[in-house]
């Protein structure tokens, strides 16, 4: 049966699904494999005492444990938040069909063009319109200004392909410059002692110079201490933190609220987080759609066996309300179509395909098909093929909320493997995903440069595998797999929900999509 197919009988027997029971979901305790060489580490905490998420006229209902942890609402992740339409933006430069030799300079310059044009009241400059045909691209092209989208000839991706040209690995299209935090004003301590996962609300030393509407950093740095609860000392480093960019809502007293949930808890006990303004500057608002593009010319770079992981089609840098629609990649050896970086905010891909990734097979290191990086980002509708490939995937150190949606990497003769590749990828939706091969959101150990613990609070929803999932729980947090099929494997110790069938709603974050728009004021 075909992943549309099954997609759809889905959605047909939502409405006549019931909610599911809860397996056990308390951890055990594991000192074997990745783990070797590290300490036994502590148990997390205790599940739900009932379901972790229901499903019952036309609603869900979250469960949580005894801290308040639940399953946190992923739709926020994807353009302007989540829920909002994609835009049609007006073209202003035409490129003449593509002659034969190298188009670089010509499309590249039409990129430059509108760049240079005022922004209007909505935020774009205009659209570059590419002509039916193939362009030839022998360097790399960029967009550095927000407000410019790159537009193929129709709707019909195919019509239009940009082919990399030249016997060298590299990104065919960079988005955006790097970027850094800025600490404005004095940073607040959060004085909770425990604010639990899902949480969108925290209590604050004082709220003084601080409004509705305001943009601020929550941030919650990595200790020593919560590294050894973690069972990752010797493995990970505490350089490091999560950063979590949200809007505040409300204020009361000292305390705020704020749009999007907390994907990792905030535990006293391990570390003093803070809130603060802050300055991260990004371009916004740009679009690649209607289009294609090959990287065939790359995988003749004589250096192809440890380069293909610098063949990709394009890398959104410090970029935000941004996104890729209707675009197919052919041929290209890393990040699948346009990787959302780790300095990348609220990016959405949708309806697009990685075809025929061409990765070295005499390894034994996998490339990136779908990669998430950042920060509310979603990837939705993708296809995959490839012969040895980490499908679906986050790396590390990310706050989340992400989104993996409707997506498929199934065909014969290969094996897949989703799920966070390392360092606390946190905060993940795998939604209605299919995949020949395994999902794993597990401690991946010593494995790689020390990948440890690589998804936290991270859901796999009505995920359909050929060869198996395996879903633990780190100390601290929870993992959860609900109405997934495929055998469980050996070592999972996470929240298990009506292993083995499909639940509804066919997909999670459609679904908390639509009931958080139901509630939203008027006008969002």
């Amino acid at each position: 049966m075909t992943h549309a197919r099954k997609r759809s009988l889905r959605r047909r027997a939502a409405l006549a699904l019931a909610a599911c029971t809860l397996a056990g979901s308390a951890a055990v305790v594991v000192e074997t494999g990745a783990e070797a060489g590290m300490t036994t580490r502590p148990k997390s905490a205790a599940g739900a005492t009932g379901q972790w998420i229901t499903f019952a006229n036309n609603h869900l209902s979250y469960g949580h444990d005894a801290q308040g942890n639940r399953i946190p609402d992923y739709s926020f992740a994807g353009y302007d938040g989540g829920g909002v339409p994609l835009p049609t933006v007006a073209t202003k430069v035409t490129v003449p069909a593509p002659g034969g030799g190298d188009d670089t300079g010509a499309v590249q310059a039409a990129i430059d063009k509108v760049s240079a044009l005022p922004l209007d009241a909505n935020g774009f400059r205009g659209a570059v319109q590419l002509a039916a045909g193939s362009y030839q691209i022998a360097g790399s092209l960029t967009i550095n200004a927000s407000g410019v989208v790159l537009r193929g000839a129709d709707g019909n991706a195919a019509d239009t392909t940009l082919v990399a040209r030249g016997a060298n690995a590299r990104t065919l299209l960079d988005i955006g410059g790097r970027s850094s935090y800025q600490t404005l004003g004095t940073a607040q301590p959060v004085t909770d002692g425990y604010v639990p996962v899902g949480a969108t609300s925290l209590t604050m030393g004082s709220t003084a110079g601080f409004a509705v509407g305001d943009q601020v950093v929550i941030e919650r740095p990595t200790t020593q201490s919560w590294i050894d609860a973690l069972g990752m000392n010797g493995v990970w480093s505490p350089n490091w933190s999560l950063r979590s960019e949200r809007t505040i809502t409300g204020i009361q007293g000292n305390r705020i609220t704020f749009d999007a949930p907390l994907t990792t808890a905030l535990e006293k006990q391990y570390t003093q987080a803070t809130v603060y303004h802050y300055s991260f500057p990004r371009i916004d608002h740009v679009g690649i759609e209607n289009l294609s593009a090959d990287g065939q010319a790359m995988a003749a770079d004589p250096d192809y066996a440890t380069d293909f992981y610098n063949s990709a089609f394009g890398v959104f840098n410090a970029v935000q309300d941004s996104w890729v629609s209707n675009v197919t990649t052919h041929h290209f050896g890393d990040y699948g179509v346009a990787l959302p970086s780790e300095q990348s905010r609220r990016i959405s891909e949708v309806h697009t395909s990685a075809l025929d990734m061409v990765t070295n097979l005499n390894t034994s290191a996998r490339s990136f098909g779908y990669l998430i990086q950042g920060q509310q980002n979603l990837i939705q509708d993708c296809t995959l093929t490839a012969a040895k490939i980490h499908a679906f995937v986050t790396d590390g150190r990310q706050s989340g909320p992400n989104v993996f949606s409707h997506c498929t990497a199934t065909t014969t003769d290969v094996s897949y493997d989703a799920g966070g590749h390392e360092r606390w990828g946190s905060g993940t939706l795998y939604d209605d995903v299919s995949i020949q091969g395994t999902l794993d959101l597990v401690n991946n150990g010593t494995r790689g440069t020390g990948h440890g613990w690589s998804d936290a609070n991270s859901t796999a929803w009505n995920c359909d595998t050929t060869a198996g999932y395996e879903i633990q729980n780190p100390p601290t947090a929870h993992n959860w797999a609900i109405g997934c099929t495929g055998s469980v494997l050996k070592g999972t110790d996470g929240g298990l929900q009506s292993a083995g069938g499909n639940v509804g709603p066919a997909s999670l974050y459609d679904e908390q999509l639509r009931e958080r728009l139901a509630g939203a004021p008027a006008g969002r």
